[in-house]
């Protein structure tokens, strides 16, 4: 009698949950429906080929035999490997689905964290900026490996997140070590993970000592299955352990300095010249994000002490570092964290307005309906942008013109 009991239990506790939670279900389904549909809108027609990178990609080898002669990029040649193998002949569309699964899932993790640092009013609006932003949009639309970073870079600080509040819980611990794992055949993620795993040591320390020896025998073993394949396959020679270090096949320090100067240039005056990936000179930032972004910086270096200042502070060196460099790692790896600046900046400038009218509903609402609409028409922007422009620019239609064979 007590296992039908526990079950009806474990029932009424759903339908609990769902009770109390079902507004919150219908906007997140919602949520998902209009992002889903917003990634996948023409998504092998909207330009009349594909890029020389996609091409690549489309013909690239994938499964047991392609996974192990190059791991790099691992998580992605995964889905690949798998959407692939369902027909002889993919077309654009299905080239470029696996990149847009990963663009969605960045969306994902960028909202939740946002939602476990500033709520959900803050949460929706930022989660909304970044979903619209152009630059999500051409990667994550594009079969290029550059859309890993913008996963990696949220699941990195979600991961952290859950070691910090359920790290001494056996799931929680051998699921960040696989996950940490398999980011590591990203190009550059190693110094990422290294960064997390210094910054979460307190927390891994006090989880590992509630296992007992079989448990910790059982991580080490996960550990090394981890990592054997890609260090028997690639990192044997100095070429591969560059690429994995995210470092350039050959250095020039004048490069280099070059490189580092148009960061923020490619970021709020002008973007990179790259038709597969932007369209023409305009900036990845339009005016409002690029506002709230430098909102959310200046909050931060004020308080620079604060942990998350700190994390955030370090992510964004190491990835400008690696950018500047000119290796395999691009402005994506950037990106994500503009949008953590951005929604910082976004509750920075809600918090300041409610602060100062604590009481008058009208005000209230007034601040929060400001800040609103001009995300709606930052959104607006950057999807004509994407959608409008892009396509019928002469060089994005001569730059995608290798048909499908």
């Amino acid at each position: 009698m007590k296992q039908p009991d526990l079950n009806l239990r474990k029932l009424r506790n759903i339908t609990k949950f769902m009770t109390n939670h079902v507004r919150a279900l219908i906007l997140l389904t919602l949520a998902l429906a209009v992002v889903s549909g917003l990634m996948l809108y023409r998504l092998g027609t909207i330009v009349p080929g594909l890029s020389p990178i996609e091409q690549s990609s489309s013909r690239a080898i994938y499964g047991w035999n392609g996974l192990y002669h190059h791991p790099f990029d691992l998580p992605l040649d995964i889905v690949r490997s798998v959407v692939f193998s369902l027909t002889n002949h993919h077309g654009a569309f299905l080239t470029r689905l696996p990149s847009t699964l990963f663009g969605l899932m960045s969306v994902g993790l960028v909202g939740v964290l946002i939602k476990f640092w500033h709520g959900n009013r803050t949460a929706v609006l930022a989660t909304a900026l970044y979903a619209c932003n152009a630059w999500l949009l051409h990667i994550s639309r594009l079969a290029s490996n550059d859309v890993l970073y913008m996963w990696a870079i949220p699941l990195l600080l979600v991961i952290q997140l859950l070691m910090l509040r359920y790290g001494q819980r056996r799931l929680v611990l051998f699921g960040s070590m696989a996950t940490c794992g398999l980011l590591l055949y990203i190009p550059g993620m190693v110094w990422f993970v290294i960064l997390s795993l210094c910054w979460q040591r307190a927390a891994i320390q006090a989880g590992w000592m509630q296992f007992t020896r079989q448990w910790q025998q059982g991580l080490y073993v996960l550990s090394g299955l981890i990592w054997l394949p890609l260090l028997i396959a690639r990192i044997s020679s100095l070429n591969s352990l560059k690429t994995w270090l995210g470092l350039p096949q050959h250095f020039d320090i004048s490069l280099i300095g070059h490189q580092l100067a148009l960061i923020p240039v490619h970021l709020f005056i002008r973007g990179p010249i790259d038709s597969q990936r932007w369209l023409g000179h305009a900036p990845l930032l339009d005016i409002f994000s690029l506002t709230v972004v430098v909102t959310g910086i200046w909050f931060y270096v004020n308080h620079f002490r604060a942990t998350r200042s700190r994390l955030l502070g370090s992510y964004c060196l190491v990835g400008i570092v690696l950018v500047a460099f000119g290796g395999p790692v691009g402005l994506s790896v950037l990106v994500p964290l503009l949008y953590f600046f951005a929604a910082t900046g976004i509750a920075y400038l809600l918090h300041d307005w409610l602060r100062v009218f604590p009481r008058n509903p009208i005000a209230r609402k007034l601040g929060i309906g400001l800040v609103a609409l001009a995300v709606l028409v930052s959104c607006s922007y950057n999807l004509r942008a994407y959608f409008v422009a892009w396509p019928h620019d002469q060089t994005t239609l001569s730059t995608f013109a290798i048909l499908q064979s």
